[in-house]
């Protein structure tokens, strides 16, 4: 079915990933694999602008706009970020939060502090993507203060195996016993990975920063809504619009 593409309304491709669909390229999949339905009809282009009044199916179910809500979670350790139930995992967290909120990227069940939640499917594809070079930033604390030689080694980046190279955004120190280090990939355990060929001596791992938004005061095992700039930001450095802008 071919609608008026004006400038009203929501694009398909945008409406389905806020849906929780995915992101806007796996939308893109949906509409041509001929998954999605307007009003009944097969929606052949992602651009289609979604009008008020009209009915969305995807594979038969029909799809409606939730609250579109991004939070911080300060992450206690030994939780595991999985949204399976049971133990110690995200589903308690999640299931006071709107519906399709995921968590965006991993940390591993010994790494604290913050983990961005969102039912914003773009928004979670970019943040994670390496493409957006979204930094993530660490403070590592270490069982002895290394040499200025290891951080020189840190600053130039290292192979961290299976192929991977980390190059750290920056480097530095934290006290006499902690190191910041800022990164714009979020491989699998890969500031543990760095800290292991680097010889530091890791005993505490904390996320404190993803792009603009910061752990801040916020108490561990606790949610905070973002809201105002700080969400506005959060959009931003992912070249999208807060969360306001439908097109």
């Amino acid at each position: 079915m071919s609608l008026p593409t004006d400038e009203s309304g929501i694009r398909l491709n945008r409406f389905l990933a806020r849906c929780g669909a995915g992101s806007r390229r796996a939308s893109d999949g949906l509409v041509s694999s001929g998954a999605v339905t307007i009003n009944g009809h097969p929606a052949d282009s992602p651009g289609i602008r979604v009008q008020p009044g009209d009915v969305v199916e995807l594979h038969g179910r029909r799809m409606t706009l939730p609250e579109l809500v991004t939070a911080a979670f300060n992450k206690p350790l030994g939780m595991e970020v999985t949204l399976a139930g049971g133990g110690r995992t995200l589903a308690g967290v999640l299931s006071g939060l709107p519906p399709g909120c995921v968590p965006v990227g991993r940390l591993d069940v010994n790494t604290g502090g913050l983990l961005i939640l969102s039912n914003d499917g773009e928004l979670a594809f970019r943040l994670a993507h390496p493409r957006w070079g979204v930094q993530r930033e660490y403070l590592l604390s270490l069982e002895s203060s290394p040499p200025d030689q290891v951080l020189a080694r840190l600053r130039r980046g290292s192979a961290i195996g299976r192929g991977d190279v980390c190059r750290p955004v920056s480097v530095e120190r934290s006290g006499p016993l902690g190191l910041r280090i800022a990164l714009t990939t979020g491989r699998n355990r890969e500031v543990r990975r760095l800290a292991e060929v680097a010889g530091l001596a890791l005993i505490g791992l904390e996320r404190l920063r993803y792009g603009p938004v910061r752990l801040g005061s916020l108490p561990r095992g606790r949610v905070k809504v973002l809201r105002g700039r700080e969400l506005r930001e959060l959009y931003s450095c992912v070249s999208l619009d807060g969360g306001d802008s439908e097109g």
